[in-house]
């Protein structure tokens, strides 16, 4: 329910509507019980008035007052968690923007540090954006960056974090890998991003830069530190 028909559903006409027909039900019943037990004893008749009052107003309460603050504090972690969702999300690939990607990298290392299970970085740059968005406009640039984020979904896992992490970067960190798979998560890629289709004008494939390196637990070291190394294996490919 929108915040804006909380007051409509909820307003303070319709709360003294409901109340007053309470209190006046409550009242023909007390009146009702003099006629039909005229014997009750006066401490009688106020022990039962006011159990009537509470089983009438009880409804009334959680309709008007508990009720209502329930559900704005649902409204309020429903908006918290979009917040945060927007604040840790690329909102154009779907991806983990770079504090999300950090965020959860840096969990991710944690683990790979207390299970001794390694971990593989890639460092992901898109060649030649701005020249695509100089030449073709900046949606086919967003349409490569989407495409590109599509093919590092497609080719790693759910439990890997994949983040773009600037305006052509991507980085993705890899649990239980090993120092041999460099080279096949190398091809893999390249392979993935050949079969995929773009099609923009002049354009028929992407291609991207790749740094890839090895994380041993038994040599712990930052995320930021992983990522200047590869961001440094990314360029050097990029100059051949």
């Amino acid at each position: 329910m929108r915040l804006n028909n909380f007051e409509t559903k909820y307003s303070l006409g319709r709360l003294l509507w409901v109340l007053g027909l309470s209190i006046l039900a409550c009242t023909l019943l007390i009146k009702y019980l003099f006629l039909w037990f005229p014997k009750l004893h006066s401490t009688d008749v106020a022990l039962i008035c006011l159990a009537l009052l509470i089983i009438f107003l009880s409804p009334v309460i959680y309709a008007f007052v508990y009720r209502p603050i329930i559900m704005q504090f649902d409204q309020l972690k429903v908006a918290e968690l979009k917040m945060r969702e927007f604040a840790l999300n690329d909102m154009l690939t779907g991806l983990y923007n770079r504090r999300g990607f950090l965020t959860f990298a840096d969990k991710l290392m944690k683990l790979s540090d207390r299970a001794k299970r390694g971990l593989i970085l890639i460092y992901a740059d898109l060649d030649n954006l701005k020249q695509i968005n100089d030449d073709h406009g900046h949606e086919a640039g967003d349409r490569a960056l989407v495409c590109i984020a599509d093919v590092l979904k497609e080719t790693f896992r759910n439990s890997d974090v994949i983040g773009r992490v600037g305006g052509d970067e991507f980085a993705i960190l890899a649990l239980e890998a090993k120092a041999e798979s460099l080279d096949v998560l190398h091809k893999r890629l390249n392979e993935n991003l050949k079969r995929t289709k773009y099609n923009v004008d002049s354009i028929d494939k992407l291609t991207f830069s790749l740094g890839l390196i090895y994380y041993n637990p038994e040599k712990p070291q930052t995320i930021e530190e992983l990522l200047r190394r590869a961001d440094v294996l990314m360029y050097e490919e990029k100059s051949y």
